[in-house]
């Protein structure tokens, strides 16, 4: 027993132990609070990344591909539950402005630098079958506190039609030309919806307004010549607003209907030798697979599509079907990445802590030189004074990760109140909601995380504490009398 009599006798001389408990503590905390918070964004980011992709995409397909051919291999497949195509294209958008003279200005987004845009041409009805998408419509009309204007889309027709009476008062707000009586009036422009938050801070950018699409097509004139460029224009009425939650498909993509970008792009539906022109197509399967059976469907569903393109390939394609994780890998492979970096440095503050240990308990028992040299000459066994160290090291260890997992889990559980706190105080945010666009900052409690923290801190703190209780338990009891 003495050298547990010893090791509290020990510690509560030297006070600097303490600090050696605190950075223990510290440590522990960071890492639960930090992974915690980590873990809440991760959780919700891949909500929302799942919120907006579909099960499996098809992609990679060839030029001039169509709708009708791919699809009837797909629906062979007894996991396949619905299908949707998609047209991608490119462009630029210019708000018209009103005044003596009409003009078209190049239209600037509350959130990126220019008004490029990616364009996603849908079926609204079979994307219904296969996405959120009303889903999207309800999120981009929800009004909040930081966003009052009220861009949300209304009741929009079957192919995204703006209502005639919005599109006939922007008409008319641009001196365009209308019917007197707006019940003579129908709708002419396809309905465009945007991301949220491109027009969040969006002045004059009403339900209704006209854009005009300014896009580039390549072609061939004839078969072996080299393709050339033409460009291409299309007026679109604003719709109103979308929101999956997806920052980077929200801020890059605007949602049209499909037939109008197809006849855009030269296969309008009442031509005779048109297709139902499409680059991807989006698939819902059965409910309950698992990442590993979209997976494994996914495989079977590529050497369909090849079946139906048949061969040979065109050069350069290789049609792939990616699961919703591989369509966002490039974005869930950098988070995840940034939750292993922060972890790793934040062992760096652990490793301090172990260090600071190890500096206390080593100049502990070379300040207790003659105290060891003392007991081992009255009978003590060298375990019994090495025994001495460890347990110092072992209250500090036991003080340090009871306390940490406490404060960490109390930190968690009350983050909100404490960032509400400081920003009705001061005006500062820990974690800035209006970053991430979140009602309030999200949180994972962990338990194996928990659990593993804590016990490599104890066993860290312990292993630093074993060094200088070794040093002591070899000392020859003669030196250590005559030690000065």
């Amino acid at each position: 027993m003495f050298s547990w009599v010893l090791a509290l006798r020990y510690l509560q001389r030297r006070w600097v132990n303490v600090l050696g408990t605190i950075g223990v503590m510290v440590a522990v905390w960071s890492l639960i609070v930090v992974r915690g918070v980590f873990s809440g964004f991760i959780e919700d980011i891949r909500a929302d990344v799942r919120r907006s992709s579909p099960d499996l995409m098809v992609t990679g397909l060839p030029l001039q591909t169509s709708f009708s051919s791919i699809d009837a291999a797909l629906r062979g497949d007894d996991e396949v539950a619905a299908t949707a195509p998609r047209l991608r294209h490119y462009g630029t958008f210019f708000q018209r402005s009103g005044g003596a003279t009409l003009q078209s200005v190049e239209l600037e987004f509350s959130n990126v630098d220019s008004s490029f845009v990616q364009l996603v041409g849908i079926d609204p009805q079979r994307e219904r079958d296969v996405t959120s998408f009303d889903d999207w419509l309800a999120r981009g009309r929800k009004r909040t506190a930081r966003d009052p204007a009220d861009h949300g889309a209304p009741e929009l027709g079957s192919n995204l039609e703006v209502p005639a009476k919005l599109e006939y008062f922007a008409r008319r707000r641009l001196d365009l030309s209308v019917p007197a009586d707006p019940e003579d009036f129908r709708s002419l422009w396809p309905g465009l919806l945007l991301g949220k938050e491109r027009t969040r801070y969006q002045r004059g950018l009403d339900i209704g307004s006209p854009l005009d699409l300014l896009s580039v097509d390549y072609v061939a004139r004839a078969a072996g010549e080299p393709v050339r460029a033409i460009t291409l224009q299309r007026t679109f009425a604003f719709a109103g607003t979308f929101q999956t939650g997806a920052r980077l498909f929200d801020d890059s993509m605007a949602i049209v209907p499909i037939e109008p970008l197809r006849t855009m792009l030269g296969h309008d539906a009442l031509d005779e030798g048109s297709i139902d022109l499409c680059t991807d197509v989006a698939v819902r399967a059965t409910k309950g697979l698992t990442i590993e059976q979209l997976q494994t469907l996914a495989d079977r569903l590529v050497d369909r599509v090849k079946q139906a393109l048949g061969t040979p390939m065109p050069t350069g394609c290789k049609p792939e079907v990616l699961t919703w994780e591989q369509q966002n890998a490039v974005f869930l492979d950098a988070v995840d990445t940034e939750r292993a970096m922060t972890t790793l440095v934040l062992f760096a503050v652990m490793l301090i802590a172990a260090f600071l240990i190890f500096a206390t308990l080593h100049m502990m028992v070379t300040q207790k030189t003659k105290d060891i040299g003392i007991l081992t000459a009255l009978g003590g066994s060298q375990r019994g004074v090495g025994q001495i160290f460890t347990r110092c090291g072992m209250v500090i260890g036991a003080f340090g990760v009871v306390g940490g997992v406490g404060l960490g889990l109390a930190t968690l559980w009350n983050l909100n109140p404490i960032n509400d706190w400081l920003f009705e105080s001061i005006g500062f945010e820990l974690f800035p909601r209006t970053l991430f666009d979140l009602p309030k900052v999200p949180y994972r409690i962990e338990t194996p995380w928990l659990v593993g923290v804590a016990a490599a801190a104890f066993v860290l703190t312990l292993f630093v504490a074993w060094v200088p209780a070794r040093m002591a338990a070899r000392m020859h009891p003669v030196k250590a009398l005559s030690y000065e």
